[in-house]
C-alpha cells in the first residue's frame, strides 16, 4: 500500500513539474509546487532540483531519485494556471491524489493552443499599439500592422518545423525589416521608420523569457538564470541581425 502511494505521489509531482517547466514557469514556482504536493502527502524530507532541461526529485533519503528530461520549452500560461489550480485543490484536500493525477494527465495531453490566425491578428494589434506609444504617424499604421503580423507568423511557422534557435527569429526579422523599409518608402515616410520598426519587433521580443530569468536570479537559481538569459540574448541578437541585414539590402 505504501509503495503504491509512493508511486502515485511521485508520478503526480513529476508530471506537475514537467508541465510547469515545459510551459515556461520559473524554477522557484516549480520547486515550490512539487514540495507542497510532497508535504501534502506526508513526505516532509523531499528533495528536488530543476534546471531548464530536466527535473531531479526524491521523496526522502530512503526513496529512489527519479530524473525526468524535458525536450522543449514553450510559453503556455494557461497550462501553468491549470497546474497551479490543481495543486492548490490537492493541498487543500479538495481532491484526492488519484484525481489530481487524472487532471494533470488531461492538461498534459491537451494542446491548449491558440489558433495561428488569432496569434497573427494579436501580433498586428500589439505592433500598432506600440506604434502609438512610440509616437508614430498614421502613415506608418498599415506598414506596422502588416510587418508585425507577417514577421510573427513566419517565426511561428518555422518554430513548428523544429528548427534550431536563432534561425526562425533571424529569417522573420529580415522579412519584417524589409516590409517596414519598403512600406516607409511607399507611404513616403522617408528615413523616419524607427517607431514602426521598433513596434513591429515587439511581438517577437522574448519578454516572458527575460522576466522569468530575472525571477530565477532573485531566487538564486543561477544556472537557470544563465540559461534563460543567454537564450534571450541569442534571440535578441537574431532579431537585431535580421533587421541590420534588411537595412543593408534596402
Amino acid at each position: 500500500m505504501q509503495r503504491q502511494q509512493d508511486k502515485i505521489t511521485m508520478n503526480v509531482i513529476l508530471l506537475a513539474g514537467k508541465i510547469l517547466l515545459a510551459s515556461g514557469a520559473e524554477v522557484s514556482r516549480i520547486e515550490d509546487t512539487m514540495r507542497r504536493i510532497a508535504i501534502c502527502m506526508g513526505y516532509y524530507q523531499s528533495q528536488g532540483y530543476v534546471i531548464n532541461v530536466f527535473i531531479n526529485f526524491s521523496l526522502s533519503e530512503e526513496h529512489d531519485t527519479r530524473i525526468l528530461r524535458i525536450n522543449k520549452n514553450i510559453t503556455n500560461l494557461s497550462k501553468i494556471y491549470q497546474v497551479n489550480s490543481i495543486s492548490r485543490q490537492l493541498t487543500s484536500n479538495k481532491i484526492s491524489i488519484d484525481e489530481a493525477y487524472t487532471l494533470l494527465k488531461r492538461v498534459d495531453q491537451s494542446s491548449l493552443s491558440i489558433a495561428l490566425w488569432k496569434k497573427v491578428i494579436a501580433a498586428g494589434l500589439i505592433s500598432i499599439s506600440f506604434l502609438y506609444l512610440q509616437g508614430g504617424s498614421l502613415k506608418e499604421l498599415i506598414t506596422t500592422l502588416i510587418a508585425g503580423a507577417i514577421g510573427f507568423c513566419i517565426i511561428e511557422l518555422l518554430q513548428r518545423k523544429s528548427l534550431t534557435m536563432f534561425i526562425p527569429e533571424f529569417i522573420g526579422s529580415i522579412v519584417l525589416g524589409s516590409i517596414v523599409i519598403l512600406g516607409s518608402e511607399f507611404f513616403h515616410v522617408g528615413d523616419r521608420f524607427g517607431p514602426s520598426m521598433i513596434a513591429s519587433v515587439m511581438p517577437i521580443v522574448p519578454g516572458v523569457l527575460i522576466t522569468t530569468a530575472i525571477q530565477d536570479l532573485f531566487s538564486r537559481h543561477m544556472i537557470m538564470f544563465t540559461a534563460k538569459f543567454l537564450e534571450a540574448l541569442v534571440i535578441a541578437f537574431a532579431i537585431g541581425s535580421g533587421i541590420a541585414i534588411a537595412y543593408s539590402i534596402f
